[in-house]
């Protein structure tokens, strides 16, 4: 009897022992699917991370290309610099980032561009290291050798940019090529820059152009807004000229005497000694503008320069000339003379000065033109031309000013010594008074038109394909 009944304990106990199968089976599919969906999952979190990187690369390098035209702009308005890019105002035998890499603009405002030993062009380069100190760019501004990298070199990456000018089909435009790369490398700074392996590149390309400094150059040595008064007893007020226009006035030449002449010298037709004389209408050889005759002096300042020398009332504020970063300006309350303005001026070639208060010319300011044309005014010494802009008086007491004098003053105070001469032209937004010899030169005028001034961007011309 207990036989059978060990037979079907053993037969019942049976499928008990096989209770937990499927329910490992079915776990065991489970874990599998949870493992394929942490690998897709896992699969696409690195794809966005590689994502993330690519776009952080070819972001940064875009940046960087970005910045590279910002600085080439600012440089191009700046004074003399080092081999590092570095400004070295006091050290004249430098040049400016200007002339480093434009060679000429001729009169036509057509640029040349400096090319090195055997042809291609020099490429100034900058590589960011925050390991030095922070927002630390290192940089090379080569005068003949070729593009090089600063000794900031490594294993990290390190955002640069290389800069090559290039001609644009405008006469008057000039590109910057602006290459940005997320790695210091030799393939960057190439003519045709690539891409290091592994890393991103991004060419910016913008057209600039000069914003002349002296954009209408005058046609007589001497221009007066309104009145010359030229006291009793003073020297004569003399202009030299070869053209058929000596002076261009508003009004009247008063006073006494102004001695008007040819290229050689030869004495023009002059008013007689007089305290008082009318208007010279009848005299051809003084040009009186009627267009001046409707310009308030700050639009007469703008025909000549192209911009406004100040806001005006009740208009919403606009750019005015002496905030370009092409003018300098200078503290002259306590007055300026001859050296003071020759040793900003030498530090500061191709750009305007602007003086607040009185000019005293007892030497020679600026420089004759160079005997090469091809040459820029910032290589020669000491500064080439001159344009001055005068907010008080400008008395000539002895030497010779190279360039042209702008007075905005109500009048224009030249004193009554007139022992020195401006060799280029004067202009007085207002009356001008006093005495002095102005010889015309339109080489100097076009030299300061086409030399001097702020490189500024062309609307429409920033590109990054």
């Amino acid at each position: 009897m207990t036989r059978p009944l060990r037979l079907r304990s053993h037969v019942a106990s049976a499928p008990t022992r096989q209770r937990g199968a499927a329910t490992l089976v079915v776990v065991m599919v489970l874990f599998f699917i949870i493992a394929m969906v942490a690998a897709y999952t896992s699969r696409n979190l690195v794809f966005e991370q590689r994502t993330s990187a690519n776009q952080y690369r070819s972001t940064q390098a875009l940046e960087a290309a970005d910045a590279g035209v910002e600085w080439a702009l600012a440089m191009l308005n700046g004074g003399r610099i080092d081999e590092q890019c570095m400004p070295t105002p006091a050290d004249l035998t430098n040049s400016t980032f200007r002339a480093r890499y434009i060679d000429s603009i001729d009169t036509g405002s057509a640029h040349t561009l400096r090319t090195r030993a055997g042809g291609a062009l020099l490429m100034p380069v900058c590589v960011f290291d925050a390991s030095v100190e922070p927002n630390s760019w290192k940089c090379e501004c080569p005068t003949n050798g070729a593009a090089s990298l600063p000794v900031v070199l490594g294993a990290a990456p390190k955002p640069m940019f290389r800069i090559k000018f290039a001609l644009s089909t405008r006469a008057d435009t000039l590109a910057i090529v602006s290459a940005g790369c997320t790695r210091p490398d030799a393939s960057c700074i190439a003519d045709v820059p690539s891409a290091p392996g592994g890393d991103a590149l991004a060419i910016v390309t913008a057209l600039v152009t000069l914003k002349s400094g002296l954009a209408t150059p005058p046609l007589a040595p001497i221009t007066a807004g309104r009145d010359i008064i030229i006291p009793v007893g003073a020297n004569p007020l003399q202009a030299r000229t070869s053209t058929p226009v000596a002076v261009s006035v508003r009004r009247a030449v008063i006073g006494g005497p102004i001695n008007i002449a040819g290229a050689a010298g030869t004495p023009g037709p002059a008013p007689a000694q007089a305290p008082w004389l009318p208007p010279l209408a009848d005299d051809p050889s003084v040009a009186l503008d009627p267009w001046f005759a409707v310009l308030p002096p700050d639009r007469i300042f703008a025909s000549v320069f192209g911009m406004l020398p100040q806001q005006q009332a009740g208009i919403v504020r606009f750019p005015i000339y002496p905030d370009q970063p092409g003018v300098v300006r200078i503290d002259c309350t306590a007055g300026c003379n001859s050296n003071a303005i020759n040793t900003v001026a030498q530090r500061n070639p191709g750009r305007v000065l602007w003086l607040d208060g009185n000019l005293v010319v007892n030497g020679d300011i600026g420089s004759p033109l160079p005997v090469s044309a091809t040459l820029l005014a910032s290589e020669v010494a000491p500064a080439g031309p001159v344009m001055l802009i005068v907010s008080g008086n400008a008395t000539l007491t002895s030497g010779r000013v190279f360039g042209a004098i702008y007075g905005t003053a109500a009048t224009l105070d030249l004193g009554v010594v007139g022992g020195a001469t401006i060799q280029g032209a004067l202009i007085a937004g207002n009356d001008l008074s006093g005495s002095g010899t102005v010889i015309y030169d339109a080489d100097i005028l076009n030299r300061l038109r086409t030399r001097h001034g702020t490189y500024v961007r062309v609307p429409g011309g920033w590109k990054d394909f």
